[in-house]
């Protein structure tokens, strides 16, 4: 699923491809939409007629947030509701996020085909920042395709989502580290700094277990978890193991995951994009299941 992070994005380089600069009185300058050439863009990429027209129909004097908006509409559906008067909002979206998928292939094609950098009203810059949120979401261009990685069965948004519902249901400490980490995660990874989007995905991936074996450990003793124990994540999965909320087996996974991820930028044969947008998953899954092995605990104890 095209996040929405991303549906904005797409809507910023098409905004920058279509507009055009006025210089007006006393110095002062404005921008509109080529609304004609909107129109002639979304026609040749065979998009539906109504689709066209109501492109371009966004056109206004002195500004082009509404074209812009109109693109980032399309996630929730609202862009095109004039031409889906009997639809479900379900259905709208999931129209939406098919036209958003067009509309992000489409634009990285032309990019593609433009032999002359000297006539791109966007930079290399804006499409590598639009390549890395669609990656971000799944997704990757190859062969004139945008395609979906069957790695990633979530989109981050709701995987963010999943992940703060279970952290905040089972009351764990220090909910503001954990997910600082989490949001540095994506943020260097749109940023191209894989090490440190690799290096806050585990450090992410620490916090809950640490959270989740302090929470075990307190009720129990009366005492906080000692220091030495919360503050070594090999000690923190040496006691989820003896507590029977990791298996031996599960236990071993972790620790290899956990290796992986400590070990960044030393894995030939990927590129660092890749690495960076896989390992954040299986950081992301790992720490959910241990979460949901720890609710199902809590559950059957009575806790």
């Amino acid at each position: 699923m095209i996040s929405r992070r991303t549906s904005r994005v797409i809507a910023e380089v098409y905004e920058k491809l279509f507009h055009e600069y006025h210089s007006g009185g006393n110095g002062s300058s404005y921008w509109t939409l080529d609304t004609d050439k909107i129109y002639d863009f979304l026609f040749d990429n065979d998009y539906s007629a109504w689709l066209c027209n109501l492109a371009k129909d966004t056109w206004e004097s002195y500004s082009t947030r509404k074209f812009k908006e109109f693109i980032m509409r399309l996630h929730t559906g609202e862009s095109i509701v004039s031409a889906t008067k009997d639809w479900t909002w379900k259905q709208r979206e999931l129209l939406g996020q098919e036209n958003l998928h067009n509309l992000a292939k489409d634009v990285l094609n032309f990019w593609s085909d433009m032999q002359d950098g000297s006539d791109k009203k966007y930079s290399t810059n804006d499409i590598s920042f639009l390549t890395r949120n669609l990656e971000l979401d799944g997704y990757s261009y190859k062969d004139r395709r945008l395609l979906v990685s069957e790695a990633d069965v979530l989109d981050t948004q709701e995987e963010t989502g999943v992940l703060d519902a279970i952290f905040t249901r089972l009351n764990l400490n220090n909910k503001e580290t954990a997910f600082h980490h989490l949001k540095l995660s994506e943020e260097h990874y749109l940023a191209s700094k894989w090490d440190d989007s690799i290096s806050n995905s585990r450090k992410f991936l620490e916090a809950v277990l640490q959270e989740v074996a302090y929470s075990h450990y307190t009720p129990l003793n009366k005492i906080p978890l000692p220091d030495e124990l919360y503050s070594r994540p090999v000690k923190v999965r040496e006691y989820l193991e003896r507590q029977g909320l990791l298996e031996t087996k599960e236990k071993e996974a972790l620790a290899s995951v956990y290796g992986l991820l400590s070990d960044t930028g030393s894995h030939p044969y990927i590129a660092q994009n890749e690495q960076a947008r896989l390992l954040r998953h299986l950081a992301f899954t790992f720490a959910q299941f241990v979460m949901l092995r720890f609710e199902g605990f809590k559950s059957k104890n009575g806790g």
